[in-house]
C-alpha cells in the first residue's frame, strides 16, 4: 500500500484530513513522492488515459519488505479533466489514491491580474498545496491569523497585517506595504469621528492610490492595505485613522481589473470576507464560498453623497464585516 505526498512528506489534503488531490495547470509538470511503509511500491497508474503522464525520477531505496520506502516521480498535465493515480495492483481496501485535476488555471472573473491564479499556474507543488488549502477553507491555512502556527509566530491571534505579509511573501514574493502612519493615509484629515460620513476622500488622491496598487499587482507584487470596519475617534493619529487600532484591519490585495476600480484580496480573518472564487481549473471544485477572499470596489454612491470615491468591500451577507461594518480601505502605498 502506497501514498502520495510532497517531497517533505506532507499529504495533499485539500479539506483538513480528507479529499486528497492536486490541481495542475495544463502543460506543466510537477514532482511528487510515492511512499510505502512496507517498502513495496506498485507502478503508478492513472485510472483515465490522456490526462497525466507519469515519469519515475528515482527508484526505491530498498527492495526489502517491511521497510520505509519512497521514490520521486513527475506528473505532467497533458489533457484537461480529472483522473486518479494509485499504486498498480495494491489492495483497494487500503489504497491511498490521489485525485489529479488538469486544465487551464484561469483568473478570478474580472481580474486582469490575479496573483492567486499565478500560483495555480506554478510548477511548485508546495505552493499548489497551500493554495488549495486556502480555497478550501482549511482552518490552519497559511493566511489564517488564528492558525496555531501564526499565533505562535506572532504572539497574537490579532496580527492580521503581519500574517498577511508573511504569507504573501512565502507564496507570492515581495509584498508592498506601508507604515500605517498619517503619511500613508488615503482619507482627508478628520478631528472627530461620529459616523462614516465624517471620513472623506479626495478623488485625485484615491485615483493615484488605486493606480499605484494596480501597478504593483501587475508587476507581481501583492499589496498590504489598512482598512476600517468601525471607524471611531480612538483610531485617530494626527487626524488620520490607523488600521492597527481597534476598529481597523489589514488585508492583502492580490488582484486587480484593467481600470483599477476592483481588487481581489485575501483576508486573514476566517469568515471575515466570503467570496466564490470563479477562477481556477474547470475540472476542480471549490466550496460555494471561500472564507478568506473578498473584492474591493469603488463605491460611486458614496462620492455622490459627498464622501468621495470610497474603496470598499463588495457587500456580502455573512461575517463580521457584513452590513454597516464593511471594510473600507484607509491606508496603503502611494508610490
Amino acid at each position: 500500500m502506497s501514498q502520495f505526498q510532497l517531497p517533505d512528506g506532507t499529504r495533499l489534503w485539500a479539506e483538513e484530513d480528507k479529499n486528497e488531490k492536486i490541481a495542475i495547470h495544463l502543460g506543466n509538470e510537477i514532482e511528487l513522492e510515492q511512499w510505502s511503509a512496507t517498502g513495496l511500491l506498485g507502478d503508478i497508474a492513472p485510472d483515465r488515459p490522456g490526462i497525466v503522464e507519469v515519469r519515475i525520477l528515482d527508484q526505491p531505496r530498498s527492495s526489502k519488505p517491511f521497510t520505509s520506502n519512497r521514490r520521486r516521480f513527475a506528473l505532467k498535465a497533458v489533457g484537461e479533466g480529472a483522473t486518479t493515480i494509485a499504486g498498480l495492483g495494491e489492495d483497494k481496501a487500503g489504497a491511498r489514491p490521489l485525485k489529479v485535476l488538469v486544465g487551464e488555471f484561469k483568473n478570478h472573473q474580472g481580474m486582469a491580474k490575479d496573483l492567486l491564479a499565478d500560483i495555480g499556474r506554478s510548477t511548485k507543488p508546495t505552493l499548489l498545496y497551500q493554495l488549495q488549502r486556502l480555497f478550501h477553507n482549511v482552518h490552519d491555512n497559511i493566511f489564517s491569523q488564528f492558525s496555531e502556527a501564526n499565533v505562535a509566530a506572532h504572539q497574537s491571534p490579532l496580527a492580521c497585517g503581519r500574517v498577511a505579509k508573511a504569507a504573501g511573501e512565502a507564496l507570492i514574493g515581495k509584498v508592498v506595504s506601508h507604515n500605517y502612519k498619517p503619511d500613508s493615509s488615503y482619507h482627508k484629515a478628520v478631528w472627530r469621528v461620529t459616523s462614516r460620513d465624517d471620513i472623506e476622500y479626495d478623488s485625485n488622491l484615491m485615483r493615484r492610490a488605486r493606480v499605484t496598487i494596480a501597478r504593483h499587482i501587475k508587476r507581481g507584487h501583492p499589496v498590504l492595505v489598512g482598512c476600517a470596519y468601525e471607524p471611531k475617534t480612538s483610531m485617530l493619529n494626527e487626524h488620520h485613522l490607523q488600521a492597527t487600532r481597534d476598529g481597523g484591519h489589514s488585508v492583502l490585495i492580490v488582484g486587480c481589473n484593467d481600470t483599477a476600480t476592483e481588487f481581489l484580496y485575501v483576508d486573514p480573518f476566517p469568515g471575515g470576507s466570503n467570496l466564490k472564487y470563479t477562477g481556477g481549473i474547470a475540472a476542480d471544485s471549490y466550496p460555494p464560498l471561500c472564507f478568506f477572499l473578498g473584492v474591493f470596489k469603488v463605491d460611486s454612491l458614496q462620492e455622490l453623497i459627498g464622501r468621495g470615491p470610497v474603496l470598499r468591500k463588495h457587500p456580502d451577507k455573512t461575517g463580521p464585516w457584513a452590513g454597516d461594518r464593511y471594510l473600507e480601505v484607509i491606508s496603503g502605498p502611494k508610490g
